[in-house]
């Protein structure tokens, strides 16, 4: 498989990457759907660490979905707060084995029961969760089960509805080529549009290039398709705003989502079912579906004041902080929120 780096850094931060390498680890845990990879970052023996649970989106893994905007916000105040264990899918990560062919994929809800699976293994009482795509499906059907686990859910284009038709058409097809075929362009073509939406031209030129031959190696495309194909088969989430149609979610909920993404309507269907109370939902402008590569620094401005909303730095200047940090990337800053509700 050909190497792809899916981002360049500046040399500022690379003694933040450095620090992020020195509490690095990887751990092979045990679920009810055989082992998972489980990527540590930080000290999970400080107790004043907060956990924070993330999971991926379709076509990729722990490592090519958050590691980039990890190492974006990798800053003392951060990494002083939290521990972040990014698990992997079943068979998922780049570097897995194939699945054996005997082996069946766990639907949505058995996804979700791996999470419970890796907060047991490593002791985890409560964490933050944080998704993208089909892993915010997944940490929000584990929360609509296990409220009393998690703190609060960062969630980006997220879904919470069973596939339409065409969705499942396409999907169908694109699951069908994987096992068939491999990789071809039918299936990197539907990939792209899962992150990145109708629109390229809202993204960055060099991220588009990056994704697309990114996409073309994935190493395990019936793995990939096992993937597809439980999250097509997913049933709605058991989950409404006043408590009659499903269970009334009363954890923090922040939604995020670019403004060219292919689920901001997804998004929006959400937010109906969650308690405006408890939730708030983020339409991030000038950005594609593929947010925390795009805009890190609107995600993370975002994903402070959510956070220090519920009591997490509480004498941090975010405003301050992220225009520093878009200066150390970028030469100028500025905040790209441009819808803030929790009225949808």
């Amino acid at each position: 498989m050909a190497s792809i780096e899916m981002h360049s850094f500046t040399r500022d931060m690379q003694p933040l990457m450095e620090e992020a390498a020195n509490n690095f680890a990887e751990e092979k845990v045990n679920t009810a759907f055989g082992q998972v990879k489980v990527s540590i970052y930080g000290d999970r023996k400080d107790p004043k660490k907060v956990p924070m649970i993330t999971f991926h989106d379709l076509g990729l893994d722990s490592e090519s979905n958050f590691q980039n905007f990890f190492q974006f916000v990798s800053i003392a105040e951060f990494a002083d707060k939290f521990c972040i264990y990014n698990i992997n899918a079943p068979g998922q990560e780049m570097d897995a084995q194939p699945l054996p062919e005997n082996y069946q994929y766990p639907t949505m809800d058995g996804v979700a029961k791996t999470i419970e699976n890796v907060a047991d293994h490593f002791k985890i009482n409560q964490f933050i969760g944080f998704g993208v795509g089909v892993g915010a499906n997944v940490l929000l059907r584990y929360a609509a089960q296990n409220q009393n686990r998690v703190i609060a859910l960062i969630l980006v284009n997220c879904c919470s509805g069973k596939s339409g038709w065409v969705e499942w058409g396409y999907e169908k097809w694109n699951a069908s080529y994987l096992r068939k075929v491999g990789m071809t362009k039918f299936t990197v073509d539907y990939l792209m549009w899962h992150h990145f939406g109708r629109n390229y031209d809202r993204c960055s030129p060099d991220i588009v290039r990056q994704y697309r031959v990114f996409f073309q190696h994935l190493p395990n495309p019936n793995s990939l398709a096992a993937f597809i194909e439980s999250y097509i088969q997913r049933s709605p989430l058991p989950i409404s705003r006043d408590g009659t149609t499903g269970v009334q979610l009363k954890v923090p909920v922040l939604q995020l989502v670019g403004a060219g993404s292919a689920h901001v309507e997804d998004t929006v269907e959400v937010n109906t079912k969650l308690d405006p109370a408890h939730a708030d939902w983020i339409k991030i402008s000038d950005s594609c579906g593929l947010v925390l590569d795009d805009r890190p620094d609107a995600v993370t401005e975002s994903m402070m004041l959510f956070l220090q909303g519920l009591g997490y730095f509480p004498t941090l200047n975010v405003m301050k902080m992220t225009k520093k940090m878009q200066e150390t990337q970028n030469g100028g800053g500025f905040s790209a929120i441009t819808s803030q509700s929790n009225e949808c």
